[in-house]
């Protein structure tokens, strides 16, 4: 029975990272796509299909005001009734050379917005497969085991490190950044966010500021927290077409406690969900730990979790060497490295560690 059980675990497994491998070529175009740059040519489109349809009502009036002259004057002016027929054919032959052109815009104007919803809907079916398999973990009928790398504070000037050491680890190596717009400094964040999503990566939303009481105020009050939340999904969208689905509170839930119950109220206004963790590499603060204690907190922490929900910072250069030791050795004990989405059964776990 047990090797049934496995076998269905697989299998079920196989199938949620097939449609990670169906998001693929999405995630392709996306790492070389800005948003940002396609809304600037829609704008453009739709400019210079404004001034189409500008050039057409202006021609048409003129045909109009031609016709009407020719009409008055055809029986004494034979042969400039002439010219003007000639040019009202040039006329009606430019118009609907403009048509076409018009028809040729719309469907370009709609492609963006049609690619998104694929990729949106792809996500979503690959989110619903890895929640089955929570919920098998969960009621005991599965031995796989999931762990959920989460690494907040960035994008930061190595975050491209922490990228290629995931992709040297495999394609099946896939974590969560919490990212936020004031955290840290990087010349290339707009770069590394779409570079996060086009690996399978989950990208999700950690405030605009990072400030807990200062002129950022995540804290301060209802109406910062819920501006912080906005903000930062603003410029996430803007960046990288995608609206995030879950918040992690900077310094966790229990740092912002005073704003509950009235903070699950702005989650659901805003459509989100939160999540804290359960594992913590203790890789910030004045505790700070180096790469060979953070590989024993790891391989210690997670392997008490059916469903491990990892801390850890991508600004932290022990984090990137650390992580590139024990993942593959909680591979070697059944782990697998997924994405975090909304979907998860996750949603809402407060701090343990």
């Amino acid at each position: 029975m047990k090797n049934s059980l496995r076998r269905i675990d697989l299998i079920l497994l196989a199938a949620a990272l097939l449609f990670a491998a169906l998001c693929g070529g999405f995630r392709y175009a996306l790492a070389h796509f800005s948003p940002e740059k396609y809304e600037t040519e829609i704008a453009g489109l739709n400019a210079r299909t404004e001034s189409v349809r500008a050039e057409t009502l202006a021609e048409r009036s003129e045909t109009e005001k031609q016709l009407a002259f020719l009409r008055a004057d055809l029986r004494n002016n034979g042969e400039e009734a002439s010219a003007l027929a000639d040019r009202i054919e040039k006329l009606r032959a430019a118009e609907e050379e403009k048509e076409e052109r018009l028809a040729l815009l719309q469907p370009e104007a709609r492609l963006y917005d049609d690619t998104q919803g694929a990729i949106e809907d792809a996500r979503r079916q690959y989110a619903l497969k890895i929640r089955e398999l929570e919920d098998k973990i969960l009621s005991g009928e599965s031995s796989v085991r999931i762990c959920y790398l989460t690494l907040d504070d960035g994008p930061t000037k190595i975050t491209k490190q922490f990228l290629d050491a995931y992709d040297e680890l495999g394609e099946h190596v896939h974590v969560t950044f919490f990212v936020a717009y004031g955290a840290n400094e990087s010349d290339d964040e707009e770069e590394m966010l779409r570079r996060e999503l086009a690996s399978g990566h989950s990208v999700q939303n950690h405030s605009y500021s990072h400030d807990y009481w200062g002129n950022g105020r995540v804290y301060r009050s209802l109406e910062g927290f819920r501006e912080q939340i906005q903000l930062q999904d603003d410029w996430l969208y803007q960046v990288t077409g995608f609206h995030p689905g879950i918040f992690r509170f900077p310094g966790g839930s229990k740092m912002g406690f005073y704003l509950r119950p009235e903070a699950e109220e702005v989650f659901s206004e805003l459509g989100y969900q939160w999540v804290d963790w359960n594992c913590n590499l203790y890789d910030a603060g004045e505790n700070r730990r180096g790469a060979v204690e953070e590989i024993e907190v790891a391989l210690y922490q997670v392997p008490l979790e059916e469903i491990a929900v990892v801390l850890g910072h991508d600004w932290n250069l022990a984090t990137l060497y650390a992580s590139k030791v024990f993942i593959p050795k909680l591979q070697e004990q059944g782990y697998v490295f997924l994405p975090l989405f909304p979907e998860s059964a996750m949603m809402g776990m407060e701090s343990k560690r």
